[in-house]
């Protein structure tokens, strides 16, 4: 091949409709947190129907998905969502998920009705779900990211990155280098 001559190609990856994708335990029941507060398993109720944001961190304006559906289990509440993956942060929120660099999950929500126990803890019996927050550190132990899909499946994502680093070292050994 010489230098005038010129290969072109295209090579397209399409996502598949599942990146993005998100569920974790966004508060453990019965779990004193950092502020020395607990929910009790019935604290949210009438989540079904409901969309809720995901935020970044609990920054308002930064807004990178949403939250649509949400499981009371025995030990907390579960939600599934998915990330925005038109906003940047959301990529971003996304890359650092995929490296395990972050991992919380943390609510953003106001009490309807609580009580102390005699040990000091407030016991939250009912409170209005806000927004659920990615961050690196939860205030409730326990609660987290459980799975993140991304647009990879069967691993297309790794298989992109392998022709391109093939397709790179054709080149260079085309070039003689």
């Amino acid at each position: 091949m010489s230098a005038t001559d010129q290969m072109d190609f295209e090579v397209r990856f399409s996502d598949v409709g599942q990146a993005g994708e998100i569920e974790g335990t966004a508060v453990r029941f019965n779990v004193v947190d950092a502020y020395r507060s607990e929910f009790a398993p019935d604290a949210f109720r009438n989540l079904e129907g409901r969309t809720v944001p995901m935020l970044w961190s609990h920054d308002p304006t930064q807004v990178i998905g949403s939250w649509a559906s949400f499981q009371v289990r025995a030990d907390g509440l579960v939600a599934k969502g998915k990330l925005n993956l038109s906003v940047a942060k959301a990529l971003e929120v996304r890359s650092l998920l995929a490296a395990g660099d972050i991992g919380g999950l943390s609510i953003g929500f106001s009490t309807v009705k609580d009580e102390r126990s005699t040990n000091g803890v407030r016991r939250i019996l009912e409170a209005r779900l806000f927004e659920i927050s990615i961050v690196a550190f939860p205030a409730v132990p326990g609660s987290g990211v459980t799975k993140v899909r991304s647009s990879e499946v069967n691993g297309i994502e790794e298989g992109a990155a392998a022709f391109v680093a093939a397709c790179r070292a054709a080149t260079l050994t085309l070039k003689g280098n």
